[in-house]
Order: structure tokens, then C-alpha cells, then sequence
């Protein structure tokens, strides 16, 4: 979920967050998200501003398809973030709290 270079605070916060949930909890969480139907067409029709965050050695959601997510919103924003991997708000939260707030910022002038 990490990359591997991730900061050692980072890798064990997210073990820990990784280990604290129940087997149970875990296995049905895996089971859904095997068993989720393909929203992606309807990315076409939110009708909200959105940013899409992905980190350049995500393995689980890669570029390529938070590029495709990017591409099928009318009103979407990417941001690839350099130096982390499923979860650049830890990896890297300056980078990410910045593009946050001003993606935010830019929402909120424009209504």
C-alpha cells in the first residue's frame, strides 16, 4: 500500500492500521471490492469538480487508470505525486495537502 521507500513512521502506521483489522473484517473487504460492478461509466456523468490523486509507483490503482478516471470526468483534475505509491496523504502530505487546498480554494471561488 506504501512504497517501499516510504518513511518507517509511514510503513508502521498503515501496518498497524493493516493488522488491527479483524480477519473477518479484512476477507469482506477483499470479497466486495472482487465483487464490485464497473462504475466507470458513469464517471461521465458526475456533475461535480473532482481531483484524482495517484501516487507514481501505485501498484493497486495504477497511473494508467487514475489517467482513464481523469480522462472520463468532465471536471477532473490529476495529480500524480512523485515519490509515493497507494497512499501519497501519508507519503507525501505537504504535496497532497496543498493540491487539496487549492483544488478546494478553486472550487469554492467558483461558486
Amino acid at each position: 500500500m506504501v512504497a517501499p521507500y516510504a518513511d518507517a513512521r509511514v510503513k508502521a502506521h498503515v501496518h498497524g492500521m493493516m493488522t488491527a483489522t479483524s480477519p473477518e473484517g479484512a476477507a469482506a473487504a477483499l470479497r466486495a471490492r472482487a465483487l464490485r460492478p464497473d462504475y466507470r461509466d458513469l464517471l461521465t456523468r458526475v456533475k461535480v469538480p473532482a481531483l484524482v490523486v495517484v501516487g507514481t509507483d501505485d501498484e493497486y490503482t495504477p497511473v494508467s487508470d487514475a489517467e482513464a478516471m481523469h480522462a472520463a470526468l468532465p471536471d477532473a483534475e490529476l495529480l500524480v505525486v512523485s515519490g509515493a505509491a497507494h497512499m501519497p496523504n501519508l507519503e507525501r502530505p505537504e504535496e497532497f495537502n496543498a493540491a487539496l487546498a487549492a483544488f478546494l480554494t478553486r472550487v469554492d471561488e467558483r461558486s
